[in-house]
């Protein structure tokens, strides 16, 4: 029986935090999931720790390195929920998230991606998020062509509508959500919820921090055809252009600070 939500993950390597991640969506309030997680050719001890999981709504799916786009689509060619959750291996939810943003979609049929609030976590001291927070479906379209309004980690989206789009990019290593996120938009409304449901976890091991300036160039690219769908702020997405430009040439320090 098809079930309403199937959560999936990704994992390389992602022994360290790798079970607080998995135990944080097997703890949530609503229970009506299938938990799928694409093992993406660990060599660490990963897939041990996955493989000794008891729980029914688990499904571990194991395949040689290909990267975490790679795995994405493998996940979601298995999954049966309507809707769709994300979580990253590192990353980890509150008890609460699905469950609200389940209220929330079903209550809001227009509504085809769901985010939230997010808080960083950098070396076991929580912050705010540090991207500015953006919630209405207009802000959202407003923003999108200058930065990405939504945490990964945090996004609910319907499985229609994400086959409708064509999924995740192979073409995108990093910016595949961002990517996605666009194209999503560009056929229903989007909406993050206010209150804080996740927990981004900011280290230097992982994917993003790893390859930062291949994210920035993709990044360029999806702004680039967000700008051209939404028609943002022309100075607003000018500035943000010219920042990312920028840091490309600066030394990581330097970063930082600009």
């Amino acid at each position: 029986m098809s079930k309403k939500i199937s959560v999936v993950m990704t994992v390389y390597n992602g022994e360290e935090y790798l079970e607080k991640s998995v135990c944080s969506i097997l703890n949530q309030t609503f229970t009506d999931f299938e938990y799928l997680i694409v093992d993406d050719g660990s060599t660490d001890n990963s897939l041990k720790i996955l493989e000794e999981i008891v729980d029914p709504r688990v499904c571990i799916i194991k395949q040689k390195n290909q990267g975490q786009t790679s795995a994405l689509i493998t996940a979601i060619e298995r999954a049966k929920g309507e809707l769709v959750a994300r979580i990253d291996q590192d990353d980890y939810s509150l008890a609460n998230r699905l469950m609200r943003q389940v209220e929330f979609m079903n209550a809001n049929p227009k509504v085809i991606l769901c985010g939230s609030r997010w808080q960083e976590l950098h070396n076991e001291h929580l912050i705010p998020q540090k991207i500015h927070f953006v919630h209405s479906n207009a802000d959202l379209k407003k923003a999108i062509s200058c930065f990405n309004p939504f945490a990964h980690s945090s996004v609910m989206f319907r499985r229609e509508a994400y086959l409708k789009v064509g999924g995740y990019n192979k073409n995108f290593s990093i910016a595949m959500d961002y990517d996605l996120f666009v194209r999503l938009m560009r056929i229903g409304e989007a909406h993050n919820i206010e209150e804080v449901h996740t927990v981004v976890r900011m280290h230097g091991m992982s994917n993003t921090m790893k390859q930062s300036r291949l994210k920035t160039l993709e990044s360029l690219k999806v702004r680039c055809f967000a700008c051209s769908k939404f028609f943002g702020n022309p100075l607003v997405t000018g500035f943000f252009f010219l920042k990312s430009i920028v840091g490309l040439v600066l030394p990581r320090w330097l970063k930082v600070i600009f």
